[in-house]
């Protein structure tokens, strides 16, 4: 049978990573650390040892009440690189970005791994934790992969282990906000056992940023991505249902190449929501995305 275009552009994604498949991605240790208990919620430090040589410090919050459900949850960018998981578990940083938090007081299994160079995955190879970053991905280029296959491995990593340790048959799904929302659409591109995702701020094609000339993270450049169809590509790879939240001010993000990703997705299984605003996730796009993990996929 001839692959599908979904099927076909899922090969092209990954290739351009350069990543075997995602679900052959396991961690070969774990290390696991009961921290406190708060609101019918219990948080734990989980370590997953890598193939790489790295390892992934993450938390996870079980609800006492669980809805069979477990979400992986990615921090942003923000230039704030001493804060990664700690914000979206609502530790620390901004309030409205504790959707790890919301997930967990819902009913659902939650985990939020440090992306590396952020909290306890600082590089710390020079005094200036952006140019750390910058040099890890032009390593990585060089040695023909790119910072954002290094994301979407752990996400992988990170993925197997919430399987392996369910509680009876569960869904993996994903949400992320700016960065985190980025890694959440490659993750949903290239891996099938990702059910369902949210992505908020976090989608739009390499081509609106050199017109623009904006600024963004070293992991959006994967080497060949512009070539190969550019994010729409990545949008085209995606087959579970998507949430996708876009402010009409974002400045990372213009609204032109936005609607282009948007365009991108095949029927049925893009649900959009722009609102008037910028980069940020307001309360009821939260609501909207806690509604949309935590509903069945015959919902959706």
């Amino acid at each position: 049978m001839a692959p599908t275009i979904d099927d076909t552009a899922r090969s092209k994604v990954l290739e351009l990573l350069a990543l075997p498949s995602p679900d052959s991605m396991r961690p070969t240790a774990i290390r696991r650390e009961h921290l406190r208990r708060d609101e019918g919620v219990q948080y734990d430090r989980v370590v997953l040892d890598a193939a790489d040589g790295d390892t992934i410090p993450c938390l996870l919050l079980t609800p006492d009440e669980q809805a069979g459900i477990d979400v992986i949850a990615v921090h942003q960018h923000a230039g704030a690189f001493a804060i990664g998981k700690s914000e979206p578990a609502g530790l620390i940083g901004e309030p409205t970005l504790a959707y790890g938090t919301s997930l967990a007081r819902a009913g659902a299994r939650v985990i939020l791994p440090d992306l590396v160079g952020f909290e306890e995955r600082q590089r710390r190879w020079t005094d200036d934790p952006a140019a750390d970053e910058r040099l890890d991905a032009l390593f990585r280029v060089a040695k023909g992969s790119s910072l954002q296959s290094k994301h979407t491995g752990d996400i992988a990593v990170v993925t197997s282990w919430m399987q392996d340790t369910s509680v009876g048959p569960t869904d993996v799904r994903i949400i992320g906000h700016s960065l985190g929302g980025q890694v959440a659409l490659f993750s949903l591109a290239v891996d099938a056992r990702v059910s369902k995702g949210v992505v908020s701020c976090g989608i739009g094609p390499l081509a609106s940023f050199e017109s623009e000339r904006i600024r963004h993270n070293p992991a959006w450049f994967v080497p060949g991505l512009l070539a190969s169809g550019d994010v729409p590509l990545v949008a085209a790879a995606v087959e579970q249902p998507v949430l996708v939240a876009a402010g009409r001010n974002d400045k990372l993000f213009p609204m032109a190449g936005v609607q282009d990703a948007f365009d991108a997705f095949r029927p049925g299984v893009l649900t959009a929501i722009v609102f008037n605003g910028g980069h940020s996730m307001p309360p009821f796009v939260l609501d909207a995305a806690v509604q949309h993990l935590l509903a069945s996929p015959a919902m959706n």
